[in-house]
């Protein structure tokens, strides 16, 4: 069984965020260093390699976010990016 997560990144008032790159920054076991981008919509799937908790980090041009799951508990998730001072 593969465990996915779906996501979308959304800017500061609640617009997608095409082509911002997505990554699991930490989990239960050693995540792969590799980077996804997001699709026109903002949205992104992940393969995660067991069940546990993950972080998952965000870059945009200008703003970046971090976001906490638990897999498999939460499938989706939704994370936003406010810039810096905002």
């Amino acid at each position: 069984m593969t465990l996915r997560i779906r996501g979308v990144v959304l800017d500061a008032v609640g617009g997608p965020v095409p082509g911002a790159r997505v990554a699991l920054e930490a989990g239960p076991v050693p995540v792969p260093d590799v980077a996804l981008l997001t699709g026109q919509d903002g949205t992104f799937e992940l393969d995660l390699p067991t069940p546990g908790e993950y972080v998952v980090a965000v870059h945009g041009d200008d703003a970046s976010a971090q976001a906490r799951l638990t897999a498999p508990t939460e499938s989706v998730v939704e994370v936003r990016l406010d810039r810096p001072g905002s």
